[in-house]
């Protein structure tokens, strides 16, 4: 019979033995053994593969076992000997062996219940005072209940002490708590930014008893602490606004110099800090004056208590650990270091919120109203330190760097609106069909305004805006006027609040009163960022004004612009008008009130010799501009085609007749009629008109003289190559040649001065090359009668053509004051209000262009008409010490009185 490993298990030893045989019942257990034999070698080979770290752990964890024992061995042989010990000091340090001394009981029931009696009423005692912040007692109480519960302990010993008597250790857990309580109480009265230097010598005394605290360490404490109540006011989120953070904070700087100065060097009379003189107070308090204080009971404690646990000093402190003033120097230091680096990240982020000028002025005038100590500077002397203006060092450079940002940000506000009304305006301007150009003024020049002349004169003397009658003489269109303005008032407001951060309190110190209520010590230093500030607007102004002329110049001038004719008339205009439009502008270079007036500075007229100078080019570029449309007229108006003859009459006008009387060999008189021109070319009269209604446009006085002068230039260069061309011409003919002739001695008395040495050659040429088809003889006989019509005709055009004259003071030397022509007739003087058809000379010049640069004396009388006749008519009685003199009578005269602001020309 066989069996399975399953059935030895499970086999009945009763049932076995009924059932088999004696040899059958040896197999099986030869079997069985066999099988626990395969079983033993499967298992310890499964347990030395697979649990061999097993088995090291349990190895391990057995040693650590053992030395367990061993170190609670050694503890309890620890606590023995402290036991020992403290029997010895209880006995006062008798060194008989206990064996000697009497047989006594381990510890007094009565002495036990009393210590434990005051280890549950200190915990009421201990609240009361941290809630009257009078941390120094309640960490005395704490200590005195550290001490109770050591004594304790060590006279009964931890385990019958816990056995016995268990409220001991649960009273303790209360009593325990109380220091963590102290030290964040003494971390949170320190942290006050009022906090009066009693409590914070109370809160560090405490610091000294609870951990021990060198002198070093407590002070470096209590900067940290003030340090990090700084940041809670400047960093976290709470009511509180700028200016009050910084007035804040500043007040509590300065109360932690006060502090330190107080706790630490001296307080009051003796030359020791408050901290010193509380500890030296109670170091030698007794545990039985500090139970008296809590009302424990006398008798008991006199009765149970033994004189050596009363008489015990639980505050007495082991050497004394002051510091010395170089440690203080270092810590002091050390903190003003983190405050600038604090300064310069956090203080910096909060003024970025300012946005205005005024409201810096509000946090200075907080700031430096706040009062320094009376002993401030004998503090800093104590310390061996140099006196610190907190404001000065840390807080005024920051403002004056934000004030710097501010002028910044609003100069670039002002400049980018200023460019928005710029292109809104070239946009409206340059339209087709625009009903006010600006390339056009006629319409505002020559239009009437009931606003063009104010009621009294003395009114409005000071607005050049509201004057409409001078802004047309200067050329000041509506649309410029408009955007000075804006660009002025954009200004104002920046201005008005820099003359309060920089003048305001200088002001109020006239007053005596105001002068007794400041605080001195604070006054000179309010403004000492002034010259910085003024520095700075007069280079931030200097730099924006040249950016704009580059932005204008780049984006409207140079770019080839498709109205660059309309761009370059409106902005030469613009950057003109901001020397006289914009007084802000002139005020942020001339910001000072010193004396009560504007100081005269370099940097305005350095601002505005740039917007001439830049004005002025920009003229230049429409003058080159121009001269393309000089060469679009002379095709029109005075084509070769003109000469070939068939077209004569549209060229040549009416000649004068001139009748020349002459003696015969015989006696008699011989009277010849020649024929001379006495008028430009109708070609020439047209090319010049076009000339002259393009500039009247533009309202021609205004323009820069140079840049006139260039326009004259170019006129006068385009007219002698157009007749040097012509006279080349192979069939001209005489009378042709002549009227070229004619034309060019006009347009050279005209448009070329004595000095331009080119353009008189040009003439010349011109002139020489068209007499190349006259007849010698006839010219000779022609030539005078010539040069007189010529200086009659250009006599008559000043008048319409006055614009085109650059040297008006050598053309009258050569004409002479009045026509002798128009005098020797004996005919009437015109009309004044006949001056556009008179033919004589005209009683006034021309008004805008042609008035000499001086002012003219204003003449009250005028010589009557037959006074005038009298006057004789040579040329050398006509010319007088000044070539201008001729001009000073009549209606020229009340306009030069008027001054050189009304017609003077750039």
């Amino acid at each position: 019979m066989k069996m399975t490993t399953l059935n030895y298990l499970d086999l009945d030893i009763n049932k076995l033995f009924e059932q088999h045989t004696i040899k059958e019942i040896e197999e099986i257990q030869k079997k069985i053994q066999l099988e626990s034999d395969r079983k033993k070698i499967e298992l310890r080979t499964l347990v030395g593969e697979r649990y061999r770290d097993l088995i090291l752990a349990a190895d391990t964890i057995g040693k650590m076992k053992f030395t367990a024992e061993r170190i609670s061995l050694r503890i309890s042989q620890t606590e023995e000997k402290f036991r020992e010990l403290q029997e010895k000091y209880l006995i006062g340090f008798k060194t008989d062996s206990v064996e000697n001394q009497p047989t006594k009981k381990s510890e007094d029931i009565a002495t036990v219940i009393i210590q434990i009696k005051i280890l549950m009423d200190i915990p009421e005692f201990i609240w009361s005072n941290i809630e009257s912040h009078n941390l120094l007692y309640a960490t005395q109480l704490f200590i005195l209940a550290q001490h109770i519960k050591y004594r304790l302990k060590f006279e009964i010993g931890n385990e019958e002490l816990a056995v016995k008597y268990p409220i001991v250790f649960k009273q303790w857990d209360i009593i325990g708590q109380f220091k963590n309580i102290i030290l964040r109480e003494c971390d949170m009265i320190l942290r006050s930014w009022n906090v009066s230097t009693e409590s914070a010598a109370n809160c560090l005394a405490s610091l000294i008893l609870l951990n021990k605290t060198s002198y070093k360490d407590l002070l470096e404490k209590l900067i940290f602490t003030r340090c990090r109540a700084v940041e809670s006011i400047i960093k976290d989120e709470n009511d509180y606004n700028v200016k009050t953070k910084i007035k804040l904070c500043i007040e509590m700087l300065i109360h932690t110099i006060t502090l330190i100065y107080a706790c630490f060097i001296t307080a009051g009379s003796k030359h020791e800090g408050l901290v010193s003189q509380y500890i030296d107070a109670i170091k030698d308090d007794k545990v039985y004056s500090l139970l008296s204080k809590i009302d424990a009971n006398k008798d008991l404690i006199e009765k149970y208590l033994s004189s050596v646990i009363t008489n015990e000093k639980p505050f007495s402190q082991e050497g004394d650990d002051k510091f010395s003033i170089t440690d203080l120097q270092e810590c002091i230091k050390t903190w003003l270091n983190w405050l600038n680096e604090f300064c310069n990240t956090e203080v910096d982020k909060l003024f970025q919120l300012i946005v205005s000028v005024k409201g810096l002025y509000s946090i200075r005038e907080e700031a430096v109203g706040i009062n320094l100590p009376e002993n401030w500077k004998i503090i800093w002397e104590d310390f061996g330190l140099p006196n610190i203006s907190y404001w000065l060092e840390y807080f005024q450079p920051l403002l004056s760097k934000r004030a710097k940002s501010i002028i910044h940000d609003k100069w670039m506000e002002s400049i980018q609106n200023l460019k928005s009304n710029i292109s809104n305006m070239l946009n409206k301007v340059t339209r087709e069909r625009c009903e006010f150009p600006e390339h056009d003024l006629r319409w505002f020049v020559w239009k009437d305004s009931p606003n063009d002349i104010p009621q009294k004169l003395t009114h409005n003397t000071g607005l050049d805006g509201k004057r409409s009658l001078l802004m047309k003489t200067k050329g000041y269109s509506p649309n410029v006027v408009q955007i000075c303005e804006e660009f002025d008032n954009s200004l104002y407001e920046l201005l008005s609040d820099l003359e309060q951060y920089l003048y305001n309190t200088v002001c109020n110190l006239n007053i005596k009163d105001n002068l007794l209520s400041k605080n001195i010590s604070v006054i000179p230093n309010t403004f000492s960022d002034r010259a910085e500030i003024q520095e700075h607007l007069q280079s931030v102004s200097t730099t924006m004004i040249e950016d704009f002329i580059k932005y204008i110049k780049n984006t409207y001038i140079n770019n080839n612009h498709n109205h660059q004719e309309i761009n370059t008339i409106v902005l030469a205009r613009l950057l003109m008008a901001f020397t006289s439009l914009s007084p802000n502008l002139n005020k942020c270079c001339n910001l000072s009130k010193a004396t009560g007036l504007s100081i005269i500075n370099t940097k305005w007229q350095i601002i505005v010799d740039t917007l001439k100078e830049e004005s002025i080019a920009i003229w230049s570029v429409w003058a080159n501009i121009y001269r393309n449309k000089l060469s679009d007229h002379k095709e029109k108006y005075m084509s070769k085609e003109l000469f070939d003859g068939f077209k004569i009459k549209s060229v040549l006008s009416d000649w004068e007749k001139v009748i020349i009387e002459e003696e015969s060999g015989d006696g008699k008189t011989l009277k010849t009629e020649i024929l001379v021109p006495h008028q430009p070319s109708i070609m020439l009269q047209k090319f010049l008109m076009a000339v002259i209604k393009d500039l009247n446009k533009i309202i021609p006085h205004t323009i820069p003289k140079k840049v006139l002068h260039e326009i004259i230039e170019a006129v006068a260069s385009e007219l002698f190559d157009y007749y040097q061309a012509t006279s080349n011409i192979v069939n001209l003919k005489q009378k042709q040649a002549l009227q070229i002739v004619f034309d060019i001695k006009y347009c050279t008395l005209l448009m070329v001065p004595r000095e331009n040495k080119h353009l008189n050659e040009m003439s010349s040429k011109a002139i020489d090359s068209a007499l190349s088809k006259i007849d010698p003889f006839d010219y000779n006989v022609i030539n005078p009668f010539l040069h007189t019509n010529v200086k009659k005709s250009v006599l008559r055009s000043l008048l319409l053509l006055g614009n085109l004259i650059p040297h008006l003071e050598q053309l009258h030397s050569v004409l002479g004051a009045r026509s002798e022509y128009n005098a020797g007739e004996g005919n009437k003087l015109d009309s004044p209000a006949l001056l556009a058809l008179c033919t004589g000379a005209p009683w006034f010049p021309p008004l805008a262009i042609t008035v000499p640069m001086r002012n003219l004396s204003l003449v009250t009388t005028i010589q009557d008409k037959t006074q005038r006749k009298k006057v004789p008519t040579t040329k050398d009685n006509t010319k007088t010490e000044s070539t201008g003199s001729t001009i000073k009578s009549g209606a020229a005269a009340f306009f030069g009185a008027m001054g050189s602001d009304w017609f003077s020309a750039s």
